[in-house]
């Protein structure tokens, strides 16, 4: 058991939650000299005392005391030049952000309009293809097939991606934001 992660969750959880360590020590009957010296490294907590603070704290056990093994590390992810995926001379611009891979169940993009204009997407071969897309700035007409929906920043949409789809933005302030692309099972 990785003791350092422990210490580390349960004061990440309290910061999150804005709760003080007299207050979960009295929600969880665990003294708040051990829960800080758990924090600390200082001790390693019996499986009593880690089952009554994940009472407390609302989680299982199992959660609790299982480090996530599948985004235990963090990325940066940021656009260049080396991740764009649009056609050249597209008013389009798309960065692939993040691939679909064994530890990604989705597909993510930024994508920016940088002169009025209109992009298209071939329809996705799976049936089972969710995008979904906020608008950060500007505003954007996404076509569904003959459907034409209207969005303004602040705005998401999610639309099954296997549809012909297309993205215009004509007039006012160019248009940005992200999709995901997420494969379904």
């Amino acid at each position: 058991m990785n003791f350092d992660y422990l210490g580390s969750f349960i004061s990440s959880f309290r910061q999150a939650n804005n709760e003080s360590l007299q207050s979960l020590a009295d929600r969880s009957g665990v003294s708040r000299s051990m829960i800080a010296q758990i924090e600390s490294g200082q001790k390693n907590p019996t499986i009593q005392i880690l089952a009554k603070l994940a009472d407390a704290m609302s989680i299982s056990l199992e959660d609790f005391v299982k480090p996530p093994t599948k985004f235990n590390n963090s990325q940066v992810l940021r656009p260049s030049t080396l991740n764009i995926i649009s056609k050249k001379d597209s008013p389009f611009i798309c960065h692939l952000l993040s691939a679909k891979s064994s530890s990604s169940p989705a597909d993510f993009y930024q994508f920016y309009f940088i002169r009025h204009g209109k992009t298209s997407f071939a329809a996705n071969q799976s049936k089972n293809v969710v995008k979904y897309l906020w608008l950060e700035r500007g505003n954007l007409t996404v076509y569904l097939a003959s459907e034409a929906i209207r969005l303004y920043a602040g705005q998401a949409i999610m639309f099954n991606a296997s549809i012909p789809h297309r993205f215009e933005n004509r007039k006012a302030e160019l248009a940005s934001g992200t999709f995901t692309v997420v494969h379904q099972i």
